[in-house]
């Protein structure tokens, strides 16, 4: 076990706990109260656009894809250092995708449109309409999956990547999708589910095979 990602993912945990019971005590609503008043405008149609990166059907079909054409390469060419981070990449992305669905059923947080036309706050527990399926947000821990797997891949690009989620999930507010804390909590569960997903298969990987750059 990597105990250095270990420490790291506790505190980052405790840290996102913490965010998280801040934002939802406090400033949650007045920030998406905000956000609600954009409705209509440029920046809300710029931000509806942004969004649709990390659709989730866009997401399976580019899973599918990868998936399906990393396959094909690896029996061609075999587990070439290109196809191993294919591959890695979409079993890395899949496996945060089936934790924050979960995740989502589990906590069933009221949507912020239940907030503005039902004075709905808060979790209703195990919920399986999309309306309660508010945290984390599903985009984010979408993007954030997908952009962490390619920075650990392509290292140099790691800014302009993490750089893009971020903007994705500010964008998800921006739209009244999300609360803040629901973005947090995503970027966490992105982030860290494909930290222990790489962590994971390079333990295994013997030592001879270098890591793609």
């Amino acid at each position: 076990m990597d105990r250095r990602l270990l420490r790291i993912t506790g505190w980052s945990a405790l840290a996102t706990v913490l965010l998280v019971a801040v934002f939802f005590l406090f400033l949650d609503r007045p920030i998406d109260t905000l956000a609600h008043g954009l409705r209509g405008g440029a920046l809300f149609a710029v931000a509806q656009f942004i969004s649709l990166s990390a659709d989730h059907d866009w997401f399976n079909v580019w899973l599918c894809v990868g998936l399906l054409g990393g396959g094909a390469l690896a029996l061609g060419r075999g587990l070439t250092p290109g196809v191993r981070a294919l591959l890695l990449v979409c079993v890395a992305v899949a496996l945060t995708m089936m934790l924050g669905e979960t995740l989502k059923w589990f906590f069933g947080r009221y949507r912020p449109v239940m907030y503005f036309d039902h004075d709905l706050y808060g979790f209703s527990w195990f919920a399986a309409k999309g309306k309660m399926h508010s945290f984390p947000s599903g985009h984010t821990f979408r993007i954030f999956s997908a952009m962490t797997a390619l920075a650990l891949v392509w290292p140099r690009a790691r800014v302009p990547l993490l750089g893009f989620a971020a903007l994705v999930g500010i964008c998800r507010v921006v739209v009244t999708k999300h609360y803040p804390s629901d973005i947090i909590a995503g970027a966490f569960v992105g982030i860290f589910c494909v930290l222990w997903v790489w962590s994971i298969v390079q333990a295994g990987r013997p030592a001879s095979q270098p890591t793609q750059r």
